[in-house]
Parts: structure tokens; sequence; C-alpha cells
């Protein structure tokens, strides 16, 4: 992001790095102590917390802490570039596209119809974590369903980019952000599945009739558009692809088994993460062989999906680092015991929607919800124990911080890169955007409030 100052926010990476040295250099300000855990458990006892001798970081303490940072979230990493590479064969199937291509064809100019089923597709392919990135590339197409409806370019980023963040957002399974967060948190994965199913069913839904109201108000005058004189949608070189076959059909069958598969098995027989990359490895190579992508096609898919991961993998490794430094300094609980004093002078019911802000505030400067959860849950997780409130709650109060505020922070590359090839200019997205991600917000402090108020678990 540039101003007219010239000033740049650092990327993720060296504002992590920032966030070590300050760590480093905590461990010599903020008095040593430490916790008891409730027996059997990763629990803290809130009512155990001691001071310990002081043990500051060292120079090669500091440089050390980057590979214990990425041995101790080794799994993680792993699998975030498997599970990024299953993805991007999945994606480069094409299936997806000609689905929404399909759609766009098979209804028309009716959009009573096509916006919120559109918004839906795009919706559950966020949620699954399919089309958090990748929507850039759909964007296009957002753009002709939005002129054969004579609606403008914030419509078709409305049904595309926004439409999708709902679902990456509010998911009740995102391997990138809420089984990273569960890992992290020592929490089983998929729980909290009902809870998190609902928000998201109710943001869009919401989310649905905001863009259909907007939709009519254009439809009955241009004028109304948010674009004002730019509402111009010119002819698009790109060409949708309405091909939809029986194989494309397959790879999204292989999909849905499979995610229904692993949904059982997570809450039957209590599958981890080993098991969710196993199976969505099955569904990559019935994807690749059901879709004709043959086996060098699969192979050269999957590295090339692996490598998209590579920034996201290693700066979750980097993040760790943050969380070895608090440890082996043995501040982290010092940390924990005296924001749980700040805290605890707040009404208890603002706690969770006092986190769900402080993440929004974070994620303007770690855009990638993978490495924010590593910086983030380390703390906020432990911190859950002693304020009382579940960390199941603490996850949910990340992955909405994170996931809302990326439809208006610049520092988020893939809704930047929307809203260029949509042709909008950024202010004119915030006079949309802000006010449903105002909408947003309250009903996610009022899903955090309610979720904490019932124990969530």
């Amino acid at each position: 992001m540039n101003s007219k100052t010239g000033f740049k926010v650092p990327n993720s990476f060296i504002i992590v790095f920032m966030l070590m040295v300050l760590v480093a250099a905590l461990t010599y300000i903020i008095p040593a102590g430490k916790y008891e855990f409730v027996k059997g458990t990763k629990i803290i006892d809130p009512n155990t917390f001691h001071f310990v001798a002081s043990r500051s970081t060292t120079l090669w303490g500091f440089i050390n802490s980057v590979f214990g940072g990425m041995k101790r979230s080794g799994p993680i990493i792993l699998f975030t570039f498997l599970v990024g590479g299953y993805f991007y064969v999945l994606i480069e199937t094409k299936a997806f596209d000609r689905l929404i291509g399909f759609l766009v064809k098979k209804l028309g100019g009716r959009e009573l119809v096509i916006i919120p089923l559109m918004m839906i597709v795009m919706s559950i392919l966020g949620a699954v974590g399919i089309m958090a990135n990748p929507v850039v590339a759909v964007v296009p197409v957002g753009l002709i369903l939005a002129k054969s409806l004579h609606l403008d370019q914030i419509c078709a980023l409305a049904l595309t980019y926004c439409a999708a963040y709902t679902g990456y957002s509010m998911s009740p399974m995102c391997a990138m952000t809420v089984q990273t967060a569960q890992k992290i948190a020592d929490v089983p994965l998929m729980s909290g599945f009902a809870f998190r199913t609902f928000g998201w069913l109710v943001l869009l839904a919401i989310t649905i009739l905001y863009v259909m109201r907007y939709a009519a108000k254009i439809l009955k005058n241009p004028e109304a558009s948010v674009m004002g004189d730019e509402f111009v949608i010119e002819d698009q070189k790109v060409e949708i692809d309405d091909n939809f076959g029986i194989r494309d059909f397959l790879v999204l069958a292989g999909l849905a088994v499979g995610l229904a598969v692993y949904t059982y098995g997570s809450f039957a027989f209590k599958w981890g993460l080993d098991h969710m990359a196993a199976t969505f490895l099955l569904i990559a190579v019935w994807g690749a062989l059901v879709s004709g992508m043959g086996a060098e096609g699969f192979v050269k898919n999957l590295v090339a999906g692996a490598q998209k991961m590579a920034f996201s993998a290693l700066l979750i490794g980097l993040a760790t680092s943050i969380s070895v430094i608090l440890t082996e300094g043995n501040i982290l609980h010092s940390l924990i015991y005296y924001v749980a004093a700040g805290m605890s002078k707040l009404p208890e019911v603002l706690i969770g929607p006092v986190m769900f802000y402080a993440n929004i505030i974070f994620n303007f400067f770690v855009s990638s919800g993978s490495g924010q959860a590593a910086v983030v849950m380390p703390i906020m997780a432990p911190l859950s124990d002693v304020v009382g409130i579940s960390r199941q709650m603490a996850i949910c109060a990340f992955q909405y911080g994170d996931g809302l505020s990326n439809s208006i922070f610049p520092t988020n590359g893939v809704m930047i890169a929307s809203v260029a090839v949509a042709g909008v200019r950024f202010d004119k997205w915030l006079k949309w955007m802000v006010p449903l991600f105002g909408i947003w917000t309250l009903v996610a402090t009022i899903l955090v409030i309610i979720g904490c108020a019932i124990g969530v678990n």
C-alpha cells in the first residue's frame, strides 16, 4: 500500500521478524512466570500462576528460534504444502470454471435466481478452501455475468470475491485457517462444526440480501450505482467455458464424497490433519483420473500448487518462532497473566469481541490466515483458559477477524488483485464494501457473544 508520502506496508515476513525482535527484547523486561496445567490436559489452571527464574533470549537463541519454529510447526507446514498441491490439481481440472459457466448460460438473465445461486456456489467453494486465492481468476466470469444482468462492476465482485470470502471467513472446515488454528490450540479438528455452519449460513443469507437489494436499485435506476460515471463493463476477452460434462460432474462428486467421508471420520473416529491430507490426496487423484489430466499432469499441477503455498508455509514456520521465543524465555504465561488481568476489568460479555477486534487489527499487518494463526493462537488459546472462554471461541475470534477484514484491507493481495481485474477503483470498492463489512462485524460480534455465552467447545 503506497501513499502520497511513499509509505509502504512491509512484507509479512518483515513484520513477523520485527515481532520476533520485539518479543526477544520483552524477555529482558517482562518477569518470567508460569501457570500449571490441569492434570492430564494442556489446559491452563488460571489460579496457579507463579513467577520463575528469568531466562532472557540470547543472540544464538534468537537465531536458533527460526529453526525451532520450523521444526515445531513441521506437520502444519507439510500439510500446507500437500493440501495446497491437491487443491491446485482440482482447480486445474477446470470443473469449477465449467460449473459456473454452465450456471451462467442456463440461467441467462434471470437475476433473481442467478445472484443467490452464484453466490451460494462461490461461498461453498470458499468454505472448502478452494476459492480463497484463485477467486481472482473467476472475477472475469463475474464481469460477464454482471453485464448480462445489466449490473455494474461492483456486482461482479460481490458475486465472486465477496461470496467466496463469506465462506472462507466463516468456514466450518477450511484447512488453512480453522484446522490450522485447531491444531495449534490442541482442539479436536472439525469441532464447533455446527456453530460455524450456523454463522456461515446467517452471514451468507444477509450478504445475498444486501447484494440483491443493491442490484435491484441499479436495475431500477442505473445512476444509483456506486461506480457513477464509471458504470461501464466493456466486452471481456475472456470466454466462459460452459461445456460442463460428465467428467466435471465426477470431479465435483469426488470432492463432495471425500469431504463427507472426512467430516464423518473426524466426528466418529477423531481423524486429524493426516487423515485430511490423505483424503484430499484421494480426491485429487480421482479428479486427475476422471478429468483426463493424466499422471504427468497430476504431478505437474501438484508441484505447482505446492510452490504457490511456499510463502504461507514458510511464514507459518517463522511465525511459530515467536512462540518459541516466548516459551523459551518463560514469558508466554506472564504475558497471558498480564493481558488476562486487563481483560478481567472488562464486562464478561466483551471479552470475546475484544479478541475478535484485536484479530481484525492484526490482520492488517499479517493477511495470511495460516500465518496469523501461527502468531496469535499460541497466545489466544491459553489466554482463553484464563479469561474463562473456550478455546473454540478463541479460534472463532481469530477466524472471523482474519477472514472478514480481508474485504477492506489493502494489504490483502487477493482483494486488491480482484478489484483491479474488475476495473473498480479502491475508493469505490470501499464505499460499497465498508457498510457491508460493518454488518459482517456486527453479526460476527453477536456470534462470538452467543458462542461464549453457551460455551461452544
